[in-house]
């Protein structure tokens, strides 16, 4: 066992909550892993993953890292896991694998179903704001968990990255309509069981939306808290927080970097769950 290195990846990335999740993680199951913060932007991240193999046991990534990861990972013949292939896109970088190679993943498509399920109602209309990485998980999460939704409408500033939002309707043979409008059409238009926000905070303030209605529900990943955030046109009680789908993900991480099996204190992946939550709510 002993002290392991991770770390999570990113420009910009000092307002990451990953490295305090994960150490609360650390502590709870009595480990003595290290967890930091490392700027990398896209352009960095081959020679960074080349230079530090040796350095870290395991690797988080998030914007803009996500699909170029899944380029490093083919480029070099690396196994990449058949849900980040899928989304094209890749979050978590393991060290020790088959082989001795490396091995990608995405551990955000189970966080964003696990903060899925805490809908009430099965969802028949969807709204997605943004095209990028996130908002295609965020795609395949509702189209997976929803076999009745009838619409899938994504609001992006070009249309050609939603067209592979609408590519997974086809992959899964999904009944859904899609829509591609542009994002000043969220203004007038007429809202969804469910909003998704995949926008960052500063983008998603100057956009003017008209999605709440009645029992809709919004679901803003950015975990955004400030009195500028989207999900304020919501009732509380109508909002998914953005950090139950941060802290799932981290917790398959945590599984997959063997966190579990080497951990000096025995707790369930709830209590480890629930300690997660807490160090950042």
């Amino acid at each position: 066992m002993g002290i392991k290195q991770f770390a999570v990846l990113g420009d910009p990335i000092d307002h990451s909550l990953s490295p305090i999740i994960h150490q609360a993680a650390y502590n709870l199951l009595g480990l003595d892993w290290i967890y930091s913060r490392v700027k990398v932007n896209e352009s960095e991240l081959a020679n960074f993953l080349e230079e530090n193999q040796g350095n870290y046991a395991g690797l988080s990534l998030t914007m803009p890292l996500k699909a170029e990861l899944v380029r490093v990972a083919n480029n070099n013949g690396w196994q990449v896991a058949e849900v980040a292939q899928l989304l094209g896109s890749a979050n978590t970088w393991l060290a020790q694998a088959q082989g001795g190679q490396p091995v990608v993943t995405n551990t955000d498509l189970i966080g964003a179903k696990t903060a899925l399920a805490a809908l009430p109602m099965s969802v028949g209309s969807a709204a997605i704001l943004g095209s990028g990485a996130t908002a295609k998980t965020l795609g395949l999460a509702i189209l997976q968990t929803n076999s009745d939704l009838e619409t899938l409408t994504v609001f992006s500033r070009r249309p050609e990255p939603a067209r592979e939002i609408a590519d997974l309707i086809t992959t899964l043979q999904h009944k859904a309509k899609f829509e591609w409008l542009p994002i000043e059409a969220a203004a007038d238009f007429g809202g969804a069981d469910l909003t998704v926000n995949t926008l960052p905070s500063k983008v998603a303030s100057q956009v003017e939306v008209d999605l709440a209605f009645g029992d809709s529900f919004v679901f803003d990943v950015t975990y955004d808290s400030s009195d500028e955030s989207l999900a304020n046109y919501w009732p509380v009680s109508n909002r998914i927080d953005g950090r139950v789908m941060l802290v799932h993900q981290a917790l398959e991480q945590l599984r997959l970097f063997g966190a579990f099996e080497e951990a000096r204190r025995i707790a369930s992946q709830d209590a480890v769950a629930q300690a997660m939550l807490s160090s950042i709510f």
